[in-house]
């Protein structure tokens, strides 16, 4: 038995979510602030996110089948390059608008590209032999996003705006240090390291899990509708009497609810099996949307946050293991880059169109075309997700060394 690496795993979770606070929950602060409009700020962002989805498959492809780079070497890569751009930033104040997109945009784009890699950190011990509990790392993520999001809060405003490059730039300096010194490592050479052809290929990889492709369409319109409530909530608050700070409470009460899962999910899956969670936790997403319409008081959106345990936070761990199970030894990492793909896309036509529907259609309409969205990516996901105990290609593996991790 190697070593437990639980505790390390979360800590890389919690910095990564610390600084994933500050780039981009507060990227607006500081764009704004430096003089770019907020349609050039979505603008921006969208364009990182679209980089970061076409070279998230490459990359895990890369990690799948060359014997020297792993998701540590992406992580590595991304945290120490995002360190370089926020130095940048601190040290060119009078910079033009063009380098401000170059310097925001390149490490926003790597912030996207890391993500699935950071699943894929765990699954690579799991599958050598390590003993991590990988629900207890997600949700040392949660509790770092949710802390980060409180204490940098006030950091902002003491401080002002243009302390978040000199502190994104702190926060992924010791993330790298943290990474390099993460004590799982790659081993061996798989046989078809050298096939480069099928390196990033989506036609061959989505026609070789074909069920898995529906499952991903599902996962985009599920977390099309989560990011329409995550992005418009103080939109949706308002008609209720609420505020920014009541904004700040509900996203307190949701992570709160999604941790005590996270936490819990070994226990669940034991009881549940892991495609019954899953499609349970589109029931919840869809049932939070449509209450989030229907509810009329700011204490009652507090009350449907309760949703949140059984929407994301079965589905942020379930996904990365139903990922790990129905692919094979060579597609694992890609298969965590298109299941980041998919949230990507989902979180983009969210935010490039949730405004639009506000500002033509209203915020009871975008929440009714947001429930039918995730009634329909929930329906896909309870048709074509499969049963996790057999893989959709020829080879079976054994998954034991996921199992360890199960409470």
């Amino acid at each position: 038995m190697k070593k437990n690496v639980t505790l390390y795993y979360g800590i890389i979770m919690a910095t990564y979510s610390v600084g994933f606070v500050i780039m981009s929950a507060f990227s607006s602060v500081y764009l704004l602030e430096v003089g770019l409009s907020s349609g050039e700020i979505g603008v921006l962002l969208a364009i990182g996110g679209i980089v970061s989805a076409i070279l998230q498959p490459l990359a895990g492809a890369l990690v799948d089948r060359h014997p020297k780079v792993s998701g540590k070497t992406i992580m590595l890569l991304c945290s120490s390059i995002i360190t370089v751009f926020g130095i940048l930033l601190v040290l060119t104040p009078n910079r033009s608008q063009g380098l401000t997109y170059l310097f925001y945009g390149v490490p926003i784009m790597l912030l996207y590209l890391a993500q699935p890699f950071l699943n894929a950190l765990g699954m690579e011990a799991l599958n050598l032999g390590y003993d991590l509990n990988f629900g207890v790392g997600k949700a040392m993520g949660s509790f770092g996003y949710a802390s980060g999001s409180y204490i940098f809060g006030i950091i902002s405003v003491m401080a002002g705006a243009k302390i978040i490059p000199f502190a994104f730039m702190i926060v992924y300096l010791i993330l790298t240090v943290i990474v390099f010194f993460y004590p799982v490592h790659k081993e061996g050479v798989l046989e078809n390291a050298g096939e480069v052809k099928k390196l990033g290929n989506p036609y061959l990889f989505l026609t070789r899990y074909k069920r898995f492709a529906a499952v991903l369409l599902g996962l985009m319109l599920i977390y099309f509708s989560h990011t329409l409530i995550n992005t418009f909530s103080l939109q949706i608050l308002q008609p209720k009497g609420g505020t920014s700070g009541d904004m700040g409470t509900a996203a307190a009460i949701a992570a709160v609810c999604e941790l005590i899962t996270m936490l819990l999910f070994g226990f669940y899956r034991k009881k549940a099996g892991l495609s019954a969670l899953l499609k349970i936790s589109g029931i919840f997403f869809t049932l939070k949307t449509l209450f989030s319409l229907l509810v009329h008081s700011v204490s009652g959106f507090f009350v449907i946050q309760g949703f949140q345990m059984f929407g994301w936070g079965l589905l942020a761990i379930g996904i990365v293991y139903y990922v790990n199970e129905i692919t094979e030894d060579d597609d694992k990492a890609q298969g965590q880059a298109y299941a980041g793909i998919a949230m990507t896309a989902g979180n983009v036509l969210a935010t490039f169109l949730g405004g639009h529907m506000i500002d033509v259609l209203g915020v009871d309409m975008m929440l009714v075309i947001g429930t039918v969205v995730s009634a329909a990516g929930t329906i896909l996901m309870w048709v074509f997700m499969g049963n996790t105990e057999q893989k959709e290609t020829a080879v079976h593996e054994s998954t034991a060394a996921v199992d360890k991790a199960v409470l």
